[in-house]
């Protein structure tokens, strides 16, 4: 493999190593540790979500202009710093005022990360390629690579969080609060760490490449949204997942806790079990999507995005309804699998049709649209799960990712349109 690239894929990797064995220490007990420890009250554990969206439906567009303007490599380095500090806070003082501040601080941390790893690596990617080829700076990088890369990169993901996971148990059946605050420990040494180990060459800065300020680069990002079909979809998708996720990653916690007996174990260690289950078939769930796309290149993304989806919704529900504990544990696995295949292929997707000075920004606001659906969605099923059942906000925020389906159809058709007009149009040259 040659230099450059051999040493942006270092980076890379070690970047999903490490970041998911970090996150999936917190992830694994936390939300446990907010339904238990600090609030069983649906509405309260809602808006422990709606403050972290809040704050990153703020910061978003400004930190991701951060990433286009001034480096990527630096806001990922800044974002840890930030995100580590707001998992300490969690963990160490476990007051529901103290915690909701932790959450704005987290979401801060977050947005100065969010499509910057991304924006990084094709960017990077398409640098090494150029300068280990000696090709012109104008040359194209592969789809494919860029598809590949982001599969595998979410694969050693899975196998890092799977290390994650197995850590927060043990750490957990001591004192639920210690694997978050390890956690954010290991984020502040990821903001080192990546400092040391990241390369920056194929960056070019909007400013000094376009001459922009930073408004400048907002009406641009904002500019192609509105005149890029695919992206305005972006946006909408955004929405709708947030108003979706927003609720059920909040209150499926309580309704395992309050309506299922849990056999065998403590709690901490059930909630180990299903990340760990999710994680480890996540691996050849991605092998399987990557085998296929391989094989029928033709194939839209979209098309696969939209079956993922349908299968989320159907496994939410059984496991909504489920009458009993092992039924439900299965049905949420299955969701989950295909909600976490989805995000590297989504990214994939995504970055066709993000020019490189603005990708940072553009992604930034797909996070946007997803925490203003969060927004949006929160506190209604929140307040639901509190006056009517947690069954009832759980089963209406599922059904609410069901119009994404609608617009990954479309832009499949989109694509299949386009593919066959090259197509007719080669063939008559």
């Amino acid at each position: 493999m040659r230099a450059n690239r051999r040493r942006t894929l270092r980076a890379y990797y070690t970047f999903r190593l490490v970041a998911p064995f970090v996150y999936a220490m917190w992830l694994t007990v936390a939300m446990l540790y907010f339904a238990t420890v600090i609030s069983s009250d649906p509405f309260r554990l809602a808006m422990l979500g709606v403050a972290l969206e809040l704050s990153s439906f703020l910061f978003e567009i400004p930190t991701g202009i951060v990433a286009d303007v001034f480096s990527r490599k630096w806001s990922i380095v800044i974002g840890y710093l930030i995100w580590g500090g707001g998992y300490l806070l969690q963990g160490l003082f476990p007051v529901y005022e103290l915690v909701l501040a932790s959450q704005v601080i987290w979401g801060l941390g977050f947005c100065f990360v969010s499509g910057a790893p991304e924006a990084w690596l094709v960017d990077e990617l398409a640098e090494a390629q150029r300068l280990d080829s000696g090709l012109p700076e104008s040359a194209a990088l592969e789809q494919d690579e860029v598809l590949s890369v982001f599969l595998r990169g979410s694969q050693v993901g899975q196998a890092a969080t799977l290390c994650g996971i197995v850590a927060a148990v043990l750490l957990g059946s001591l004192n639920v609060a210690l694997p978050i605050v390890a956690g954010g420990l290991g984020t502040l040494l990821l903001a080192v760490l990546l400092a040391l180990v990241m390369p920056e060459r194929g960056f070019r800065p909007v400013q000094r490449a376009e001459g922009k300020s930073l408004r400048a680069a907002v009406r641009h990002s904002v500019g192609l949204v509105r005149g890029g079909g695919v992206l305005r979809a972006v946006i909408w998708i955004g929405i709708i997942i947030g108003t979706s996720v927003g609720g059920f990653d909040a209150l499926y916690t309580p309704h395992f806790v309050q309506n299922f007996e849990m056999p065998l174990f403590e709690p901490v260690v059930w909630f180990g079990i299903l990340f760990g289950a999710v994680t480890l078939l996540c691996i050849p769930t991605l092998e399987l999507v990557q085998r296929v796309l391989k094989r029928r290149p033709q194939l839209p993304i979209p098309q696969v995005l939209a079956l993922f989806a349908l299968g989320t919704v159907a496994g939410n529900l059984v496991f909504v309804w489920a009458g009993g504990f092992y039924l439900a544990l299965a049905a949420y696995c299955g969701s989950q699998i295909l909600r976490t295949a989805t995000k590297p292929l989504f990214i994939a997707w995504m970055n066709r049709y993000i020019p490189s000075a603005v990708r940072a920004t553009v992604i930034s606001m797909y996070w946007q649209s997803n925490a203003l659906g969060q927004i949006l969605g929160a506190p209604v099923w929140g307040a639901l799960g509190s006056l009517v059942s947690l069954r009832a906000a759980l089963s209406l925020a599922s059904a609410a990712l069901l119009p994404v389906i609608v617009i990954y159809r479309r832009e499949r058709d989109a694509e299949e349109k386009a593919a066959f007009s090259d197509a007719d149009f080669r063939q008559k040259g």
